[in-house]
């Protein structure tokens, strides 16, 4: 393909649409109506020879080559971008942007509000995709799938991040459970049936879990969940106790009809952290969406 014959406009919408995977939504991001994004779409398959979207069942999906050229098109459509602005001081409040966010559905439930109510107030063109938090989040970033990630400290070292806010565990129980008082014993909260957060991929759980299987006895899990937000909720009329981050915990006793109660040993608690890629850590609106959210995390 020869550039000079290449409407390098047509990258931008290549963008979004190997992104939405549906045309009718990069129309709405481009402010584009339904048919004009089709002839779009219909003028990229003509320049790249090949479908790019094709229809699997009542989705879209990427075909090869659509693959392949997702994050090498997004970095490319990024840094013109940056390079435009390189010398103009990043304008939130008249600025159009979409940032993707990849974390878990309890870092969602304590910061999006509060990020959501930042952006309508102070960028009303800058829009978030939240998604959910799947492994390897390292590549996922390497790859331009996702511009952010939270994490537990731990992980993804090697990435620039900042620490977002640290939470304590505590053990949720139904409000009308057997045991009253405020904590547990060793014996007594080893002798309950164990309800276990386990996220997607490889990993065997959450800090608190892994800290318990490798030193604080034999529990007996009887069921586990990969959402965290929605695990107190399934604890109502049952035995069933389950460790819990305290912010998620306090928000939600009334809601899922639950009690806290005090963990029988002491366990190092979350430190959950904003990630990215180092090719951004230059990049103006990158650098003023992390600002946003080390802000909202002190608030919560």
């Amino acid at each position: 393909m020869n550039l000079r014959q290449f409407d390098l406009n047509l990258l931008v919408a290549l963008d979004v649409l190997l992104t939405e995977r549906n045309v009718t939504r990069a129309g709405e991001r481009l402010y584009l109506s339904q048919p004009a994004m089709s002839g779009i779409l219909a003028r990229l398959r003509h320049a790249f020879h090949d479908e790019l979207l094709v229809r699997v069942g009542r989705n879209l999906e990427l075909t090869a080559l659509a693959a392949e050229l997702a994050g090498p098109v997004h970095d490319t459509v990024r840094q013109i971008e940056d390079l435009l602005n390189l010398r103009r001081p990043f304008a939130p409040e008249s600025a159009r942007w979409q940032f993707r966010i990849a974390a878990s559905d309890y870092v969602v439930f304590l910061l999006g509000a509060g990020l959501l109510a930042s952006l309508t107030e102070h960028a009303p063109g800058i829009s978030v995709r939240l998604s959910a938090l799947e492994p390897p989040p390292g590549e996922r970033l390497a790859a331009g799938e996702i511009d952010f990630v939270v994490l537990p400290a731990q992980l993804e070292p090697s990435l620039p991040s900042v620490p977002l806010f640290e939470d304590s565990w505590v053990c949720a129980v139904w409000s009308g459970h057997s045991h009253t008082r405020d904590r547990f014993t060793l014996d007594e909260y080893l002798a309950l049936p164990h309800l276990s957060f386990r996220p997607a991929g490889p990993d065997n759980g959450s800090v608190a879990e892994t800290y318990l299987a490798e030193g604080g006895g034999e529990r007996r899990i009887v069921a586990s969940t990969e959402s965290f937000a929605t695990a107190p909720f399934l604890l109502r009329g049952t035995r069933l106790v389950m460790l819990v981050p305290r912010r998620l915990g306090v928000r939600l006793e009334r809601a899922a009809d639950i009690r806290l109660v005090e963990p029988p040993l002491e366990i190092p608690p979350l430190r959950e952290k904003l990630v990215w890629s180092p090719r951004f850590t230059a990049s103006a609106p990158h650098a003023w969406l992390r600002d946003r959210l080390v802000e909202v995390a002190k608030s919560i």
